[in-house]
């Protein structure tokens, strides 16, 4: 697979989704996820630069090993690793073997809606954005079915193989993908001795983000609900989805300007009114920070 497919966005390269299925060389029936077989020879991202996509990956290393850094700290994927990347997060490449092989699933964010995953509500996204690297390792069987329901993804998707029930076959592999992994995760948080109560507050957060981030973007605000302070609200949340809940809030703005932008015929103004920014300069500042680009070049673009 070629990634010829990026978009310079100040200094990060930004990967479009549209464009990487333009890359995949049969003809898919749902042109929402793509299922591939990526070497060394056929990975073309350039070590040591930032990128950012605009889709999710989940990858299987077959063999190999590839070496890739968020933010300050550099991680060591091997063989029997499985890796699941958010979208919007920046990263880079530092090294891969010379006998890297992997099995990638790439995905937009309108499917993994589609199918019941939404980012603005406490449920499976919850549990995979938890942690930034996401890498599940020392897992054969976790590996072997995640292997096996890629393999069938791939096969479904593709026109050339008959099958009458492909649709409803393909959302129900998809399904267990995502749900694999959320089990693995859920497994790992047990090992974090959240209690009760700090769990009770994390699921209140996300049920009162998801009912007021349009109209609320400040922490105080949601602390306040909870009948708590600022600083223990913040300290609850680092400690059981190691993020902040400004973090938190931004990404579900994020993920709804993005929508909105593409989704609707309103302006960009009129967007920054719906999610109730002060004016349009403080949303084009914010938007900008998010995606290196202006909020009316992106509605632009062919990116999501």
């Amino acid at each position: 697979m070629s990634y010829n497919s990026k978009r310079k966005t100040d200094f990060i390269s930004q990967f479009n989704f549209k464009d990487l299925l333009d890359e995949v060389e049969f003809d898919l029936r749902i042109k929402e996820f793509v299922v591939m077989n990526i070497d060394k020879t056929s990975y073309s991202i350039k070590l040591n630069i930032p990128y950012r996509s605009d889709y999710f990956t989940i990858f299987l290393v077959e063999k190999g090993t590839i070496r890739f850094r968020l933010d300050n700290a550099s991680y060591q994927v091997y063989e029997g690793d499985v890796v699941f990347c958010p979208m919007a997060e920046t990263f880079w490449i530092e090294e891969i073997s010379d006998d890297y092989n992997a099995k990638y699933i790439f995905f937009s964010v309108k499917y993994i809606s589609e199918a019941g995953f939404n980012y603005k509500s406490n449920d499976v996204l919850k549990s995979l954005s938890s942690d930034p690297t996401n890498i599940m390792r020392n897992e054969p069987d976790l590996y072997r079915r995640m292997s096996f329901h890629l393999d069938e993804l791939k096969n479904l998707n593709n026109t050339e193989k008959e099958n009458y029930y492909f649709n409803e076959m393909i959302w129900h592999h998809f399904s267990l993908v995502i749900f694999e992994i959320d089990n693995y995760f859920k497994k790992i948080e047990k090992t974090q001795q959240v209690t009760y109560r700090e769990d009770e507050i994390t699921t209140s957060f996300f049920v009162l983000v998801r009912e007021n981030f349009k109209e609320q973007h400040n922490v105080q605000f949601y602390a306040d609900q909870l009948f708590i302070s600022r600083k223990y609200l913040t300290k609850v949340i680092n400690k059981t989805m190691y993020k902040s809940p400004r973090d938190i809030i931004h990404q579900v703005l994020m993920i709804e300007a993005k929508i909105l932008l593409k989704d609707s015929n309103a302006n960009v103004g009129e967007v920054a009114a719906q999610l109730k920014f002060s004016d349009l300069a403080s949303f084009s500042k914010f938007f900008k920070k998010h995606t290196g680009q202006s909020p009316l070049k992106y509605k632009g673009s062919d990116l999501f």
